[in-house]
C-alpha cells in the first residue's frame, strides 16, 4: 500500500489521524506500507481536500484538470497505476446519516473529480484529531460506514478491495459462432429487451450514468479521450437459448447500453462455460462484431455452471418447457435480473430469499471480480428451491452486498411460458423494494 498526501498544511487534522491510525493498523497485520514507489503497488490512497461550507457535499467537492490522481502519478513518477485507487477526504457530514441518493450523488462526483474508483470520507468530531466515523464508496453505489475501530475495520475492506480481481476483460469473441438464421430466429434477445422495458417502468433500471452528469465537459472529454470512459448503465438482464445452447445477456452498459431500451444488437451470446474457471468465450453471431458482455456475466456464467442440469422439451407452440423426459438438458436457471435496489420485504413462500454468508463473505465486492463469481457460486449451493426436489418455488432471490439484488426464475413446473414474465410480476406484490434506499449493512 502506498499513501500520498496533497493536504493543505495544518488542515484535515482528523484526516491525517486516520491515515496514521489506518498505516499502523496495515503494519500491524503483515502489510508493505511505503510512502514512495513507482506503482508497483495494489492499494494507493490518496489525500485530497473538500472545503466546508453550506452548500450540499457533492457541491463543495472541487474539481482540478487534470485530476489529482494524475497529478500525483506525475508528481511522484509512478509509472503505471496501481490497481486500487483511494481518494482520501475529511467532511463535516456524517454520512451514515444522509439519503442514500445523496451520499451516492457525493461519491460518484468526489470519484470524477479526483479521478478514483473509490472515496473514503472521513468525518471529523468536535475534538481535534477526531475519527467519528469512516464510509467507504464505490462505483456501483456501495458507501458502508464503520463507527467503531474505524481504521481495523476499513483495513480489512480495502484489503478484500484489493483482493478481488477484475475480470471484465477476460473474453475472447469467437466469430461466426452462431449462424445468422438461428441468432434472428430465437426469441431471446427479445424477450430480454421487453423484460428492460418492463424494469424500466418499475423502477428496477435507471437512465445510464454519465461522467458528463458529475465533472466540467473538458475533465469528461479528458476520460473518454484518454480511458475510453464515457459512463455506465446500472443492472443486466440474463436468459439460457435452449435452441442455441448459450446464454444471452446485455451488452455493457460502457457502450452506451441503456437497458431499458435494448435492441438484438445489444443482446450479446456467450458460452456459459467459462475456459480454466474464468475466460469467457462471446459468441458471435455470422459477420457481426458483438458488444462487450455485462461486467456480471462473468458472475452469471458462475451460477450456471453450480447449478444442477434439468430437461426441457418443446411445447405445441414451440415453445421450450420443464419436463423431466425432456429432449434437452440446460442449466435449472432459465433467465434472472440483476438489479441495483434495496429490497424491504418479501414473500418466502413464492420467492426464495438467500441470505448473505457473513462469515465467509463479510464485506461486499463491486461487480465484475473474481470474488463476485465466488460468492455467487457460494450462495446457489445454499438455495433450498434450487437443491431440493420437493421445493415447488420457481423463484430465488438474494441481495448482494450494499448495491442491490439478484433474482432468478427457475426451470419448474408452473412457470410462464414468456421468460422473466413470472418473476418481474413479484416486483411490488410479492417484492417490495425501493432504488432509494439500498442497505448497508455494517
Amino acid at each position: 500500500m502506498q499513501v500520498i498526501d496533497d493536504v493543505p498544511a495544518g488542515q484535515q487534522t482528523a484526516v491525517e489521524a486516520f491515515v496514521e491510525h489506518l498505516t499502523a493498523s496495515f503494519e500491524f497485520q503483515g502489510h508493505s506500507v511505503v510512502d514512495r514507489s513507482h506503482g508497483d503497488v495494489d492499494l494507493l490512497l490518496m489525500c485530497g481536500h473538500i472545503p466546508d461550507g453550506p452548500q450540499p457535499l457533492h457541491e463543495r467537492i472541487p474539481e482540478r484538470y487534470p485530476p489529482l490522481s494524475a497529478t500525483l502519478r506525475q508528481r511522484h513518477q509512478l509509472r503505471r497505476t496501481p490497481r486500487h485507487v483511494v481518494a482520501v477526504v475529511e467532511v463535516p457530514e456524517r454520512l451514515s446519516c444522509l439519503p442514500h441518493p445523496e451520499v451516492v450523488a457525493a461519491a460518484r462526483t468526489a470519484m470524477g473529480r479526483f479521478g478514483a474508483a473509490k472515496v473514503l470520507f472521513v468525518t471529523r468530531g468536535s475534538a481535534p484529531r477526531q475519527v467519528t466515523e469512516a464510509t467507504l464508496c464505490t462505483m456501483e453505489g456501495g458507501h458502508p460506514t464503520e463507527h467503531r475501530n474505524v481504521a481495523d475495520r476499513m483495513r480489512d475492506r480495502l484489503v478484500t478491495a484489493a483482493c478481488a480481481t477484475e475480470v471484465g476483460e477476460h473474453y475472447d469473441i469467437v466469430r461466426d459462432a452462431l449462424p445468422t438464421d438461428a441468432w434472428q430466429a430465437s426469441p431471446t434477445p427479445e424477450a430480454i429487451a421487453s423484460a428492460g422495458r418492463r424494469m424500466g417502468e418499475l423502477g428496477l433500471l435507471t437512465a445510464p450514468v454519465r461522467v458528463a452528469d458529475f465533472v466540467s465537459p473538458q475533465l469528461a472529454d479528458m476520460y473518454e479521450l484518454y480511458m475510453g470512459v464515457r459512463g455506465y448503465s446500472e443492472g443486466m438482464l440474463f436468459a439460457y437459448d435452449p435452441d442455441l445452447d448459450c446464454l444471452m445477456v446485455t451488452g455493457s452498459g460502457s457502450w452506451d447500453v441503456d437497458k431499458r431500451a435494448l435492441t438484438r444488437e445489444q443482446i450479446v451470446a456467450v458460452d456459459p462455460h467459462l475456459v480454466n474457471g474464468q475466460r469467457l468465450r462471446v459468441l458471435a453471431p455470422h459477420d457481426t462484431l458483438p458488444l462487450q458482455p455485462s461486467v456480471e456475466t462473468w458472475e452469471i456464467c458462475a451460477l450456471m455452471e453450480a447449478v444442477p442440469k434439468v430437461r426441457v422439451s418443446r411445447d405445441d407452440a414451440g415453445r421450450w418447457r420443464f419436463d423431466p423426459n425432456g429432449e434437452r438438458l440446460v442449466p435449472m436457471i432459465r433467465a434472472g435480473i440483476h438489479a441495483h435496489v434495496g429490497v424491504t420485504g418479501s414473500d418466502d413462500s413464492v420467492i426464495e430469499t438467500i441470505e448473505p454468508d457473513r462469515q465467509q463473505f463479510p464485506y461486499g465486492f463491486g461487480c465484475g471480480t473474481d470474488l463476485t463469481m465466488e460468492v455467487a457460486r457460494t450462495t446457489i449451493t445454499r438455495s433450498a428451491a434450487v437443491h431440493d426436489p420437493d421445493d415447488h418455488r420457481r423463484f430465488v432471490r438474494w441481495p448482494l452486498l450494499y448495491h442491490g439484488e439478484m433474482a432468478v426464475e427457475l426451470w419448474k413446473p408452473g412457470l410462464r411460458q414468456e421468460s422473466f414474465t413470472g418473476l418481474l410480476d413479484l416486483y411490488g406484490t410479492a417484492v417490495k423494494y425501493t432504488p432509494d434506499d439500498v442497505p448497508q449493512p455494517v
